[in-house]
């Protein structure tokens, strides 16, 4: 209900550009509180869908985009697009709160985990067309199954999610770790080896395709982002982000993002570290890792919103939100402004995460 009524709100005081807007701009102005969901990467999703991939589309992995296909049969593929992923976010933070609970008894832990997550400024890519609400959804479930010792549901999920985002294959190393530490029994070693058959799976798709079985890497490039080939250091991406903040225009619509995204990135630095100290081996894998490959790409474009899948970040997120209400009330108002801002912002057609 908060998004619709934000996204209503939001064309009084935001102009409409004309750019990556979702369905295109004559679907986005005939419905905009459905299409504003679609906007940017949804419409690649929605394409992908319809009608197989096209240039440079072989970024998107298959998963969500065949769901989409599959559910348009009774749908609109937006509708289904959006339907996916509230489903799928529903069932990951009933899951995220059993997961929690198995590591703390205490309620309020596993309350202001999940409210952390919903308050954080980009947490309505969930409810959009995007992969955030499915990916998190396999990613919480293959946890869930491996600390249960249900091995082969967890290795299956695993493989559901490395179909669908790369970092999907992260679970690999991480729950490693989390058998070395409770089993050790070989036989449930072979269900976590089922993890990269997704990402295989896609790989040998693009190789008949296109010829390269890494073209999801390569077309990068070719989405203007400076992404670079090239493998560059963290502090080398700092440094970038301190320049373009102290030199770019204030008033340039894009100023807000980079801004997110130099806080998200220092914020997730922190938090790495926090969750290395304090939180399972097999969390910290998973969390670090989804945190920290994307930024040797030279850039932080996309963090804030791929770090919502990193679930351990925010399990010490509520943790941290738990010990004092003061710093509770404070932290979460301002995630709700900055959520309203950005929403506002990502409905209307501006770039954001």
């Amino acid at each position: 209900m908060a998004i619709i009524i934000i996204s209503g709100l939001a064309g009084y005081f935001l102009p409409l550009p004309d750019t990556y807007l979702g369905g295109a701009t004559q679907a986005y102005v005939e419905n905009p509180l459905l299409y504003s969901r679609a906007n940017f990467d949804g419409n690649h999703y929605l394409t992908i869908a319809k009608r197989g991939y096209g240039y440079a589309q072989q970024a998107f992995f298959p998963l969500y985009p065949n769901l989409i296909r599959y559910f348009s049969k009774y749908m609109l593929p937006v509708t289904s697009g959006v339907a996916i992923s509230m489903v799928s976010f529903f069932i990951a933070i009933i899951f995220l709160v059993k997961l929690v609970q198995l590591d703390d008894k205490d309620p309020n832990i596993a309350k202001w985990t999940v409210i952390s997550l919903l308050a954080f400024p980009t947490s309505f890519f969930f409810g959009s067309v995007y992969t955030e609400g499915t990916f998190l959804m396999l990613i919480v479930l293959s946890f869930y199954c491996a600390r249960t010792k249900h091995w082969w549901l967890a290795g299956i999920f695993g493989a559901l999610a490395s179909y669908t985002r790369f970092v999907g294959i992260f679970l690999l190393p991480a729950l490693i770790f989390e058998w070395f530490e409770t089993s050790k029994n070989k036989k449930d070693l072979i269900p976590i080896l089922l993890i990269p058959l997704g990402l295989l799976t896609y790989m040998q798709f693009l190789d008949k395709t296109t010829g390269d079985p890494l073209a999801f890497v390569h077309v990068q490039k070719l989405f203007g982002q400076g992404r670079s080939e090239k493998l560059i250091l963290l502090y080398q991406v700092f440094w970038r982000y301190v320049k373009m903040v102290l030199t770019v225009d204030l008033k340039n619509p894009i100023y807000p993002t980079l801004v997110l995204e130099f806080v998200t990135g220092i914020a997730f630095l922190w938090a790495s570290i926090m969750v290395a100290i304090r939180q399972r081996r097999s969390y910290a894998v998973f969390a670090i890792l989804s945190y920290l490959v994307p930024t040797l790409t030279g850039n932080l474009v996309s963090l804030p919103r791929y770090i919502l899948t990193a679930f351990p970040f925010f399990i010490g997120y509520g943790r941290f939100l738990t010990q004092n209400k003061p710093r509770r009330q404070i932290i979460l108002t301002i995630s709700i402004v900055l959520a309203f801002i950005y929403l506002s912002m990502f409905v209307r057609g501006y770039w954001v995460s």
